[in-house]
């Protein structure tokens, strides 16, 4: 199974899941399709996000013992956490275009929150409080993150300012699922 896809901000690979029996593992590929080969094996490490200048990738990982953020570089090299001891995330998260911040979400099952970080791992701020919040993704001017969310019973799109203010895109009795901004 493959998921999870995202395309290089230089528009020439291909970042992504690829699950075989209980182990999954980022892979990257050409955007034509050619040349696949994995980043990491052996692991539980899922969701890439590429860093703005194509360079590095995040992704979340367990192979700490809890699922947390890691970041590598773009040929596998050198994983680390982005936290040592941070919040136990959840799968899809998102690099800000700007650089400057790291979009995940996590907390409980069926409370889960949205949360920023600095690639260094510092300044961790909760932007959202109850809801059920899941898959950030930022805006392309980094100033907003569009997410999905239970706060209204059903699952929803919301958009919500970092300077404040939280709003609803989606009113559908189908559940909307993990929002990607275009270029």
């Amino acid at each position: 199974n493959l998921y999870a896809p995202e395309i290089s901000p230089k528009g020439n690979r291909i970042a992504f899941t690829a699950a075989q029996g209980s182990s999954q593992s980022i892979w990257v590929m050409k955007i034509d399709g050619g040349n696949a080969r994995p980043l990491s094996e052996g692991n539980t490490d899922i969701d890439p996000s590429w860093s703005p200048d194509s360079a590095r990738i995040l992704f979340a990982s367990s192979r700490t013992g809890k699922t947390e953020l890691h970041i590598m570089n773009a040929d596998g090299s050198n994983p680390k956490p982005v936290m040592n001891g941070g919040p136990e995330v959840e799968g899809r998260n998102d690099w800000s275009p700007n650089g400057e911040w790291l979009a995940f979400y996590a907390g409980p099952d069926g409370d889960h929150d949205i949360f920023m970080v600095d690639p260094s791992g510092r300044n961790l701020q909760q932007l959202t409080d109850g809801g059920d919040n899941l898959a950030p993704s930022f805006s392309p001017d980094s100033d907003w993150i569009a997410f999905t969310s239970y706060r209204d019973g059903n699952n929803e799109i919301y958009i919500l300012n970092l300077d404040g203010g939280v709003y609803r895109l989606t009113n559908d009795p189908l559940s909307q699922w993990q929002p990607r901004w275009g270029p």
